[in-house]
């Protein structure tokens, strides 16, 4: 191996050990949604790297593949063991308020004062599909009936820089928002 090749294998391998150190930058969060008989669960993490502050988050059900909506009172939209919107865990993020979920609605929006990096928040509102051949039943949603919906979050910085993360559910019931770059 000549002298060249050598620095030249020297750098690659540099360059990849960097590229592996390197953590993902900028706006993040992880929304999860978790059937479940008691109140079908959200779950929200913000996944930040930086100083990222959510402001507000938007669940939206349109455009999922089992064409869900939210099942909050007995009786409408919903197929079965219906529950209203509520907060059961996510101290420390400022929780300011959501809109109003009424029952056969498709979309909430949370605000928050301070849902700072590694924080989480969690709410139960039951979920159903409508379809004539739904996986589990239209009481139960299943990640591939899921899977289309989308969620949004605006987000600042303490300096006040703000972005808007955008990301879709999956067939695992999660969504990503925003890519986060890389840090140098």
């Amino acid at each position: 191996m000549n002298r060249l090749s050598l620095i030249a294998s020297i750098l690659i391998v540099l360059c990849a050990a960097r590229a592996v150190d390197a953590e993902a930058c900028g706006p993040r969060a992880e929304v999860r949604f978790v059937d479940d008989a008691g109140g079908d669960l959200f779950q929200i993490e913000n996944t930040s790297h930086e100083s990222w502050s959510i402001k507000s988050l938007t669940i939206v059900l349109t455009g999922s593949r089992g064409r869900l909506v939210f099942d909050t009172a007995a009786g409408g939209e919903g197929a079965s063991m219906h529950t209203p919107f509520a907060v059961i865990g996510g101290e420390g993020v400022g929780y300011i308020g959501a809109t109003l979920v009424d029952d056969g609605s498709d979309a909430v929006t949370l605000t928050f004062s301070d849902f700072r990096p590694g924080r989480s928040f969690d709410f139960i509102v039951d979920v159903d599909d409508r379809l004539a051949d739904s996986d589990l039943g239209q009481a139960y949603v299943t990640g591939r009936e899921i899977e289309g919906a989308q969620a949004n979050a605006d987000m600042v910085t303490p300096t006040g820089r703000r972005a808007q993360v955008r990301g879709e559910f999956r067939v695992d019931g999660d969504a990503s928002l925003g890519d986060g770059g890389l840090c140098a």
